[in-house]
């Protein structure tokens, strides 16, 4: 649900966040989506309103 609430049902920035979201997984040798990694995500790629 906060993914579609980020990127508004939007298809293309759902690409783009879930791109940044493997990036910072990688980056931080990570294997599970935390909402604190999509939180990075999203302020990474400046996406959706900040919470």
């Amino acid at each position: 649900m906060a993914i579609i609430r980020i990127t508004g049902g939007n298809f293309r920035l759902g690409q783009r966040l879930f791109a940044q979201i493997a990036r910072v997984l990688a980056i931080n040798c990570l294997q599970t989506i935390t909402q604190e990694v999509v939180a990075a995500a999203r302020e990474q790629r400046v996406i959706g309103p900040s919470l």
